[in-house]
């Protein structure tokens, strides 16, 4: 059996993982900090008919190894959780967690 967590997971973690911190706040109470996770802030344009610029779209997401919470005797996140990146607050709009160990979130400003 593949240890994915350990092997492929730490791996991706380490690599690609945003140099700063993130901060779990659940939204039970609490506060973890320490979290390494791959965050991504993705801002685009929406364009009518005319091809003008009618709103800006950002999107934000995270990826965490799930075991990382169980780590530091966190909650796994569930939606209206709040993750703080580079000092900004994030809600948990969605959660999904894959069979390999890790957890993606979408996130919305806070």
């Amino acid at each position: 059996m593949i240890d994915f967590d350990g092997t492929l997971n730490a791996a991706i973690s380490s690599t690609l993982g945003d140099e700063k911190a993130v901060i779990f706040l659940p939204k039970a109470g609490g506060s973890f900090a320490g979290l390494l996770g791959v965050f991504t802030l993705i801002t685009d344009h929406i364009f009518d008919d005319a091809g003008e610029s009618q709103a800006n779209v950002t999107v934000a997401t995270l990826g965490v190894q799930v075991s990382q919470f169980s780590a530091m005797g966190a909650p796994e996140p569930i939606q209206s959780d709040v993750m703080q990146v580079g000092g900004v607050a994030y809600v948990v709009k969605d959660v999904a967690i894959d069979g390999l160990g890790w957890a993606y979130m979408d996130l919305g400003k806070q």
